[in-house]
């Protein structure tokens, strides 16, 4: 009488890394790496299942720059920024430049926005012009304006920054159509590709590094250089770091985002965990889109 054995009863994920017929394979217990995925998830346990795939909606248009965040449902097309309501249908609320990606960032009940050549705000979906206000407040020599104009957009420490190219500039804190734009800004030395806020500070990607914005309010942030290598622009997303396998009891938000080395992990401290360098190799990629949904991180590359 034979003893059966397990062939194949789990996996420890994908490896790109190692040649095929080189994979490390345990017999006893059926587990090891995937030379190949396609179309399956993987969860903690190493148990591996077909992915459930998507089902249309009622919507077909050319649409891109889809975004939520506790609000209005926006996303852009042609030459039109919408609104989509609950039942799917849609609300035209701005006329914007044809093909040009959008950031958003939501604070309270308005949810700014910008596409590198244009700015404003949905409130009660209704676009209002995103300008320059009045100052109130002790006499200064100071000069303010309206929000320049930029390509990615965040919020921290009461302030709205704004993203362009190497420069991110911020608001006055909790005025949020004030910037002063002799001082209120953090250069870079090539373009910023991701501004990621997290509890103690910021994650900044560059066109050739990652770099961490040490602080609590806007106008005093301390500059860490984190890793030699860039985020892939609009790959980053918050993450719940209790859904990671390797920091399960972990309860604060972080950020994660793709690299040309890796998807990488920002804790709330500064620290940054690269979770795929030592066993996939990404493909040549200059931007994306990330989420965060169902406990996993989605991610899809544009070369």
């Amino acid at each position: 009488m034979t003893d059966t054995l397990n062939i194949f009863t789990g996996s420890t994920g994908l490896n790109t890394e190692v040649d095929p017929v080189r994979l490390p394979f345990e017999p006893q217990s059926g587990v090891q790496d995937l030379a190949v995925a396609y179309n399956v998830d993987h969860d903690a346990t190493g148990r591996i299942s077909r992915r459930k795939g998507f089902s249309a909606t009622t919507r077909t248009e050319n649409a891109h720059s889809l975004w939520c965040d506790g609000g209005e449902c926006l996303f852009a097309s042609g030459t039109s920024l919408y609104v989509l309501n609950p039942d799917f249908t849609l609300t035209s609320v701005a006329t914007i430049t044809d093909g040009a990606r959008l950031s958003y960032v939501q604070v309270h009940n308005k949810a700014f926005w910008a596409n590198g050549i244009e700015t404003g705000y949905v409130q009660d979906t209704v676009n209002n012009q995103w300008t320059g206000g009045t100052y109130y407040g002790p006499a200064t020599t100071r000069q303010y304006s309206g929000p320049p104009v930029g390509n990615h957009l965040a919020f921290f420490g009461g302030s709205v920054f704004i993203i362009q190219g190497n420069t991110a500039w911020h608001s006055e804190p909790f005025s949020l159509n004030q910037f002063d734009l002799v001082r209120d800004y953090y250069q870079f030395q090539t373009s910023i590709r991701m501004f990621r806020p997290v509890s103690e500070g910021i994650y900044v990607g560059t066109e050739r590094n990652t770099y961490f914005l040490l602080g609590s309010t806007p106008r005093d942030l301390r500059k860490i250089q984190k890793t030699d290598y860039p985020a892939i622009e609009w790959t980053d997303a918050r993450i719940p770091l209790e859904i990671i396998a390797s920091l399960q009891g972990m309860t604060q938000i972080g950020a994660i985002w793709t690299s040309t080395e890796g998807i990488c992990v920002g804790l709330p401290d500064g620290q940054v965990l690269n979770l795929t360098r030592a066993k996939v190799s990404f493909p040549t990629a200059l931007r994306g889109a990330g989420i965060v949904i169902d406990k996993r991180y989605v991610v899809t590359l544009e070369p």
